[in-house]
């Protein structure tokens, strides 16, 4: 379906990105598809998240606001594609992360994405650096291992990255969530905090509240529709004419009769709202059928 006007980018500049002033020492950085964030001190800079889609533009836009070098990197998650280019920082940085994250770092093995060099176990962890404070907090896996609530509470601002995506519906299988009902708490876990500003890590638009409301308007549809659709269909009817001996086959059937079932339900309602509303619905109808299912 056509991208809604609301969830176009808006114009990024020759230079190839926008640096938002979040208010105090916060700065938002953002093109198309791609978002950071750093935030300077009296000390240096505390740059949260660096994808290579930025890469040496983020530099750029650090050098329009301060001459003061990054001393530090918080690391969002693990994915290459929020920091894969936190190795271009000069100088000597400080990596900060959930010792979750860098458990997979360590896996990967990845130049591009130095270990962290600062780690913490657990749900909280406040970096104080010149002056400035960064609250981290953990609340269980709602896309990866080891994903931060990264809030500045003086400047109402907090990053969440992958879990949401303002005016966007969520990517693939409810972000890839392996956690489904972890993922779906995450919205009450979100309206706890105090922010202005939610950086998300994707697309053009940052969010705010009510960016939370319709993430969890959309979610209670797809499960609502999702419920109905396991309540209607019959395992016997949907599987006759399947090998029975093809259990995969027989559950595959099922499963897809329900995910169209759930595709239908939905209807039109979010296709002119929200961009990606069709792109990954029939995903997302997967994954909470799955977890009604299951969890």
């Amino acid at each position: 379906m056509p991208v809604p006007e609301r969830a176009k980018a808006p114009l990024i500049p020759e230079k190839g990105y926008l640096l938002d002033h979040f208010g105090g020492g916060m700065y938002g950085v953002r093109n198309a598809s791609f978002q950071s964030a750093f935030l300077v001190t009296s000390r240096g800079v505390v740059v949260i998240d660096a994808p290579p889609s930025l890469g040496e533009k983020l530099l750029h836009a650090i050098a329009e606001v301060t001459s003061r070098p990054v001393t530090h990197v918080v690391y969002s998650h693990a994915h290459s594609d929020h920091i894969g280019a936190a190795n271009l920082f000069p100088g000597k940085v400080q990596y900060v992360a959930h010792e979750l994250t860098g458990d997979l770092l360590r896996r990967a093995g990845d130049p591009r994405r130095p270990l962290p060099t600062r780690t913490f176990p657990g749900a909280h962890h406040v970096l104080n650096v010149g002056g400035q404070r960064l609250v981290l907090d953990y609340h269980g896996n709602n896309h990866v291992a080891g994903n931060l609530f990264v809030h500045a509470p003086e400047h109402r601002v907090l990053v969440l990255v992958d879990v949401l995506i303002p005016r966007w519906a969520p990517f693939f299988r409810l972000a890839l969530s392996p956690n489904v009902p972890n993922y779906l708490d995450t919205v009450d876990v979100l309206r706890r905090y105090e922010f202005t500003t939610l950086v998300t890590g994707h697309f053009g638009h940052y969010g705010d509240r009510e960016s939370v409301d319709e993430h969890a308007e959309f979610l209670r549809d797809l499960r609502s529709a999702s419920a109905e659709a396991l309540r209607v269909t019959d395992f016997a009817e949907a599987v006759r004419g399947v090998d029975p001996a093809n259990t995969q086959a027989q559950i595959k059937v099922y499963t897809g009769t329900m995910v169209g079932r759930t595709v239908e339900l939905m209807g039109d309602k979010w296709l002119s709202r929200i961009g990606g509303a069709d792109v990954f619905l029939p995903d997302h109808a997967s994954a909470m059928l799955t977890s009604l299912m299951i969890d």
